[in-house]
């Protein structure tokens, strides 16, 4: 468990003794799920610091008008939504679903102001990742944005995902991915096509399989270089 913590962003830098020391004083939950439990819904309250500390789970979440899905596959250690215990809506905004059996490491958020907060590399490490995250959503609109069809794609996909590495599977019809990529449906066709072609996605019927986002993005950065 230590390990798993230790791996994490918002430990780093705290020794072994330190979160011994937290955790000796605090309540904490470990809680067990089996392939398919609902971990987590969407619009449900946020008052936990959760961490994956053993498994993987499915990380969904839905456009607000239906249109497309994304769903993410992350994996142990794992931290789920701290951002969300904070702020105007203090909600989650995806569903997480176990996939296999998994162990979450539940912390009530009081205890990160009683305890976890004495120490100083815990809160600086908390408020940088929450800053990072605002920014990265700020900056998100300036960016200069991929040139290539493939590369608006994977652009589309990846600003819409909690990590940047792993497995994505996205639900979404030809024609509703052409009209955001403003594109006509027989370039978009091809350019998934293309990455298909490549090894870097699998094509179902309504769905788009990225086996690993990482590798995707790496591949479109290398051919456009090219260009």
């Amino acid at each position: 468990m230590y390990e798993n913590l230790l791996c994490l962003p918002y430990f780093q830098g705290m020794s072994r003794n330190d979160i011994t020391a937290i955790l000796d004083k605090i309540t904490f939950e470990f809680k067990k799920f089996s392939d398919g439990d609902t971990i987590y819904s969407h619009g449900e309250k946020c008052n936990h610091f959760a961490i994956l500390t053993k498994g993987r789970i499915a990380c969904s979440c839905k456009a607000p008008d239906g249109t497309f899905s994304i769903t993410e596959e992350l994996d142990a250690p794992f931290a789920i939504e701290p951002y969300s215990m904070f702020g105007y809506d203090t909600t989650y905004e995806r569903k997480y679903t176990a996939i296999g059996e998994c162990t979450l490491l539940t912390i009530e958020k009081k205890y990160l102001f009683s305890e976890f907060t004495k120490h100083d590399i815990f809160t600086i490490n908390f408020l940088n990742l929450i800053s990072r995250k605002a920014q990265k959503t700020s900056h998100s609109i300036w960016n200069f944005t991929p040139t290539s069809i493939e590369g608006r794609i994977s652009h589309f996909i990846a600003m819409r995902c909690e990590s940047q590495n792993g497995t994505k599977r996205i639900s979404i019809k030809m024609e509703r991915l052409a009209a955001i990529i403003c594109e006509t449906r027989l370039n978009i066709s091809k350019a998934l096509n293309n990455m298909q072609d490549a090894g870097h996605l699998e094509l179902r019927r309504g769905e788009i399989i990225i086996p690993a986002l990482e590798k995707l993005q790496t591949y479109i950065k290398q051919e456009e270089e090219k260009e």
